[in-house]
């Protein structure tokens, strides 16, 4: 028996895993948000300041086989801008940026330098 695969939901034993679309404003701000799951939608709510790739669990969500404990659902955020972007963000990020500097690869960057430093 061969199953197709679902649009969205993906099971490993009996987790399932799904791809939130959140807005950036969502993931900043924090929200309750509808979450799809196998029996229906349910509310589950956005942490203040998560990012892409955030991995949120709803316990016994997953899959129920009769003798076992009920699987869990892993859903991991993906944060989506939309369309075309938004001119007013932006401008606001350009601004913003000037006065808040982050590197969000720093770690990876010291890394590379300690690698090419022992590859010599």
């Amino acid at each position: 028996m061969h199953v197709a695969p679902h649009p969205f939901f993906r099971r490993e034993g009996d987790d399932i895993h799904v791809e939130l679309p959140v807005s950036l404003a969502e993931a900043v701000l924090g929200a309750r948000v509808s979450v799809p799951t196998v029996t229906g939608p349910v509310t589950m709510t956005i942490p203040k300041g998560s990012d892409a790739g955030t991995r949120l669990r709803l316990r016994g969500k997953g899959i129920h086989r009769r003798g076992h404990a009920a699987g869990d659902q892993y859903v991991t955020l993906k944060i989506v801008i939309g369309a075309g972007g938004d001119p007013e963000l932006a401008q606001f990020l350009q601004e913003w940026a000037k006065t808040h500097p982050v590197n969000p690869r720093a770690d990876m960057e010291a890394v590379g330098s300690t690698a090419q430093g022992t590859a010599a």
